[in-house]
């Protein structure tokens, strides 16, 4: 079976990756993905960046121990030589245009091979997915973050996240120095790291379907207005602890603190922390943006993708996990009753049309699991 080699720049590593990774790596008696360059392209993520992103999403579906990353700039061929390993691994479309262009990479690395003494093979594994590297970001430059978020793994989306959400925080904020801009993404960053749903994809998740309100319902808003939104949503899960029941409170006390220490002045500051408090959900918004950010917090009820109403099933119990079993059960299914009980879960006439109907069955649903399914 010998030894294989997945070369490429993986900037950044996608489930099309994963998958072809799956559909090789046990044909091997060992298989290595090599992170190389391309030269015509400046990197988004740093190589050691794409080490990290590759090591953990092999972990998250549990392939890592049967995969050796390496990081080698120069030409196949030499790495091959170097590792040993005497198959590259190429990932194709079936019926894909470019078939003729990799036969003949693949014919000029063997030729390459033989002048190093070496017997150098391809093995084509046919791609099932249409997701690359380039889309995934060309997606997250036009502030698609959910559509990516379905082609990479759930921590690959995060350092995406981390990218692309900084230019969210409007210029109309005025710092008190302009060193201090970047400390305080940097702060976002700390505070929404190392949660299983409440993270920087819930806040992305959140932009894109603003993004989407926008465009299809409201038109332009006043500038002013969409910086308190946008920066409120920034905000709103500063503090979140699974098990608190103050995390809204307690993050307009960060926002407090945070205002002072970065900031000459937010404007409007009043309204943001209101519309921090909408996310609470306890009582029914006093105006249309209180509305609007209350349900865009509450926007993943109301997916239409399967996939992705698993993951956030998933994820928020991975929030609880310190919760013990029958706990977490009679608990989440108590919440889901709630918002069931409602006579709209949401508030504007844009989301209640467009999912509403949706999120009262993904609900059913996971009730209806989480009474009959055995949890782990």
């Amino acid at each position: 079976m010998g030894k294989a080699i997945f070369n490429g720049s993986f900037d950044p590593f996608t489930l099309g990756h994963l998958g072809i990774v799956f559909n090789a790596y046990e044909n091997y008696d060992a298989f290595i993905i090599n992170i190389g360059n391309n030269s015509e392209k400046v990197p988004l993520f740093t190589v050691d960046e794409r080490l990290k992103m590759i090591e953990e999403t092999l972990r998250e579906y549990g392939v890592f121990n049967r995969v050796e990353l390496i990081a080698n700039d120069g030409l196949t061929v030499d790495i091959a030589l170097k590792e040993k390993a005497f198959v590259l691994i190429r990932g194709i479309h079936e019926n894909s245009n470019d078939w003729q262009e990799e036969k003949t990479l693949a014919d000029i690395n063997e030729l390459l091979g033989k002048v190093r003494g070496i017997d150098l093979k391809t093995d084509f594994i046919v791609k099932d997915s249409i997701i690359s590297s380039s889309r995934v970001k060309k997606l997250c430059q036009l502030g698609e973050f959910i559509v990516a978020q379905s082609c990479v793994s759930s921590f690959v989306h995060q350092k995406l996240m981390e990218k692309f959400l900084q230019p969210y925080l409007r210029h109309s904020l005025v710092f008190e120095r302009e060193d201090k801009r970047g400390v305080f993404y940097a702060n976002i960053i700390e505070a929404y790291q190392n949660r299983a749903y409440h993270n920087l994809s819930h806040i992305g998740y959140m932009l894109n379907m603003l993004q989407i309100y926008q465009h299809y319902k409201t038109g332009k808003k006043d500038l002013t207005n969409l910086d308190s939104l946008i920066f409120a949503i920034f905000m709103h899960d500063y503090v979140y602890n699974a098990l608190g029941v103050d995390n809204e409170e307690k993050s307009v006390e960060a926002f407090n603190k945070i205002e002072g220490a970065y900031f000459h002045s937010i404007s409007n500051r009043e309204k943001i922390v209101d519309l921090i408090l909408a996310t609470k959900h306890d009582k029914s918004a006093r105006n249309e943006d209180e509305a609007l950010i209350a349900d865009l917090d509450l926007s993943i009820l109301g997916t239409s993708s399967e996939a992705l109403w698993r993951w956030y099933c998933h994820s928020i119990r991975k929030e609880y996990d310190s919760v013990p079993t029958e706990d977490y059960r009679s608990g989440r299914i108590a919440i889901l009753e709630k918002f069931l009980q409602r006579t709209r879960i949401f508030q504007t006439e844009f989301f209640y049309d467009m999912q509403e109907k949706q999120a009262r069955k993904n609900i059913l649903s996971e009730i209806e699991r989480l009474k009959t399914v055995p949890l782990l």
